[in-house]
């Protein structure tokens, strides 16, 4: 907490600690004069002023004690309060407005018919304390539930469009993208996932919609990789930090940089768990190539986007009778098999076609392989499509390229 926190947090305990002194000192003078007629007719006494003066002062006294004992807790309380409100997403702060409004409105209807019927039965001071304990529950029932089945109701949409309107980005309007585009589910970026690439290529087709949000401890993080000594390391950290720079000059992307953040997530403790808090907080789903960080937070119930998942998505569909060209590059492990591999990297084992190595050959495929590291196509050879396309076994594909350049 810094200084003008500190300050403010110091004025918001004074404030919070004097609106309840008056509060229960008032309080107190009510209950004193229910307390006086009651201890009048109970025992048909007179009080004279002194005593009531003395009862007044006893009972104030009591309210302001009250006051100052409730006053640190209350301002805790409601501090903290204050500030997991001030790190929700503006959706979420509309969809927690709207919970009050509607919790107030509901307390109406329920109390309007009781409080005209108990009126004048019951004394006005214990009907107001019933009036106000029960309207704090509708409230913190209503805001409870809307925010708990804000992701199903159409609330939710109206909670975005009024954030929208309340925070526009000037980016989106400015470069005349869809309106659309800014309702969609936010994506978190990890470090991993920056520095693989490959997401430049699939948002620039558009296929990815929403603000892209970097984290700034997964930035440092970023940073730190670029200043490793070790030389692969920093290579990486250079290609991710050049990989961020490409996102941001996309067309058909919102990419925005966080440096505010709830405690909660400060006080993770290390960068995986802080940018799953994150993505929860923010309800923004991950896009990652990492396994175990995809496990963690789809334990919790978190949208998790796997690069590599959509690579194994795409591949071609292959089946058992059709027919493909492949070039026979290496010998297999059985005896007459070749092996080569589609455009995908996927492995091609081919029966008898270890003499045809170099060559590019048709094939029929006789079966397919799922295994946890990838597909493996099974074929028999067919005919040989081209001749010499690697200069045989164990030679090169560019072999004709470096001995044009030799004779030169």
């Amino acid at each position: 907490m810094n200084n003008l926190q500190r300050w403010s947090y110091r004025l918001f305990l004074v404030v919070i600690t004097t609106a309840l002194a008056f509060s229960l000192g008032w309080f107190g003078t009510v209950v004193s004069k229910e307390y006086s007629d009651w201890l009048q007719k109970a025992y048909q006494v007179s009080l004279t002023s002194r005593q009531q003066f003395l009862i007044d002062i006893g009972f104030v006294m009591i309210g302001v004690l009250f006051a100052l004992l409730l006053g640190s807790w209350l301002t805790q309380r409601v501090w903290s309060l204050w500030e997991t409100i001030e790190n929700l997403p503006p959706a979420d702060k509309i969809a927690v407005l709207l919970g009050v409004l509607l919790g107030l409105a509901l307390s109406y209807m329920v109390l309007l018919m009781p409080l005209m019927l108990l009126r004048g039965r019951i004394p006005a001071t214990p009907l107001f304390a019933l009036a106000i304990a029960i309207t704090s529950i509708i409230v913190y029932f209503s805001v409870h539930t809307l925010m708990k089945v804000r992701d199903a109701m159409s609330v939710t949409f109206l909670a975005q469009q009024l954030a929208q309107l309340l925070q526009p980005s000037p980016k989106t309007e400015t470069q005349g993208r869809s309106v659309f585009f800014r309702y969609a589910r936010d994506k978190v970026l990890d470090t991993n996932i920056i520095i693989d690439g490959r997401l430049v290529d699939i948002v620039r087709t558009g296929f990815v919609e929403g603000r892209l949000l970097i984290p700034s401890f997964v930035l440092r993080e970023l940073q730190i990789i670029a200043d490793s000594e070790d030389e692969l390391r920093r290579a990486r950290g250079r290609r991710g930090l050049a990989v961020l720079e490409a996102l941001q000059s996309l067309n058909n992307a919102i990419v925005e940089i966080v440096d505010d953040f709830s405690p909660d997530v400060e006080s993770a403790p290390d960068t995986d768990m802080k940018l799953i808090r994150f993505a929860k907080e923010r309800n923004a789903a991950i896009i990652t190539n990492d396994n175990n960080l995809q496990k963690i937070a789809e334990l919790q119930s978190i949208p998790v986007l796997n690069v590599n998942e959509l690579a194994t998505a795409l591949k071609p569909v292959v089946l058992p009778g059709e027919e493909l060209n492949v070039v026979i590059q290496r010998p297999g492990k059985e005896p007459g098999q070749g092996v080569g591999y589609l455009d995908d990297g996927t492995m091609v084992v081919v029966e008898q076609g270890r003499p045809h190595i170099g060559n590019e050959v048709r094939i029929k495929v006789t079966s397919v392989l799922q295994s946890p590291v990838g597909k493996m196509i099974f074929g028999e050879f067919k005919s040989v499509v081209r001749r010499n396309v690697i200069k045989g076994e164990g030679g090169d594909l560019f072999d004709d390229d470096i001995n044009n350049s030799r004779r030169r």
